[in-house]
């Protein structure tokens, strides 16, 4: 994905998001589809480093996302419980994690990016 591209389809997803406060249809599309559109691009560039860059950006990548994942977790079940919110919708939960998910490795990765290059 060059670089036009992945402008063209932030601008879509920001839109799509935009959309959503006026229609309320497509927010959970398109955060996910922005957090895949993040990753994407800069896994690929992440790609195009050495061998021994590309390692320890990952190893170090998912060192951060669990790290990431553990304290979100902890904070939803601290929160959860606080407010008592059990009827929260699963499936739009999911789409939102997930979005939210992609676009933290996403930006994860752009910053350790220009460590690697220098």
């Amino acid at each position: 994905m060059n670089k036009n591209v992945f402008k063209g389809l932030l601008v879509m997803w920001l839109a799509l998001i935009g959309l959503d406060l006026w229609l309320e249809q497509y927010a959970l599309v398109a955060v996910t589809g922005l957090g895949i559109t993040v990753y994407t691009y800069y896994s690929q560039r992440v790609k195009r480093l050495s061998d021994e860059s590309k390692t320890s950006i990952m190893n170090e990548l998912n060192k951060k996302t669990v790290s990431f994942l553990v304290l979100s977790f902890l904070l939803v079940v601290i929160v959860g419980f606080w407010f008592n919110l059990r009827t929260l919708p699963t499936a739009e939960t999911v789409f939102v994690a997930l979005g939210g998910l992609l676009m933290y490795r996403g930006l994860t990765i752009r910053h350790f990016i220009p460590r690697a290059t220098a």
